[in-house]
């Protein structure tokens, strides 16, 4: 499956604020991967430390129904602590 790819707009202050995190090595579209990254992990790893910050940022309520057990990246194993998105019927 190809990459997608995420256009995302900010005001000069929001990326202001994010250079902050980028330092001296790193640029704001680093810091926005790193972001995504620890999301990801967040909804399909339960136990992760993401999961309780990603949470607090959008409650289970509206997004935890929508996983199953498995692993999204169809590694091999049982998959049993990861969850990925429900397949359609």
């Amino acid at each position: 499956m190809p990459d997608k790819t995420i256009r995302i707009k900010v005001s000069e202050a929001v990326y202001d604020l994010l250079k902050v995190l980028a330092g001296e090595t790193q640029d704001v579209e680093d810091v926005v991967g790193i972001l995504v990254d620890h999301a990801q992990q967040g909804v399909y790893r339960p136990h992760a430390w993401q999961r309780h910050w990603l949470t607090r940022a959008f409650p289970t309520k509206h997004w935890s129904h929508k996983l199953e057990p498995g692993d999204p990246y169809g590694r091999r194993g049982d998959g049993s602590m990861f969850r990925r998105p429900v397949k359609p019927a």
